[in-house]
């Protein structure tokens, strides 16, 4: 008995799957796929890269802060470093 992976599995079924199982294949991956690449994507990141991310200085960022309208972030401790996601940022930038 041949005991095979899951990836030499997986490369073997697209292997013989002809272009309208693999169309197929990949209309009923593509949301989990979109889902788990949207999760990688959105990590987060500190000051440093939220105001590289935004194309701005942390200077300016910091000011955004002082402002009516702040950019999202979650801090651990009040006064602490703060985190962002890529999401809330995108949001917040649409918003304003």
């Amino acid at each position: 008995m041949i005991v095979r992976t899951e990836h030499s599995l997986a490369a073997a079924l697209v292997d013989v799957l002809d272009d309208a199982a693999l169309d197929a294949l990949a209309d009923r991956l593509a949301p989990r796929l979109a889902e788990r690449l949207g999760r990688e994507e959105d990590g987060w990141l500190d000051s440093k890269g939220a105001a590289r991310y935004l194309g701005v200085t942390v200077d300016a960022l910091n000011k955004w802060h002082r402002s009516d309208d702040p950019p999202p972030c979650r801090q651990d401790v009040r006064g602490g470093k703060r985190w962002y996601r890529k999401s809330e940022l995108d949001a917040w930038r649409r918003n304003r």
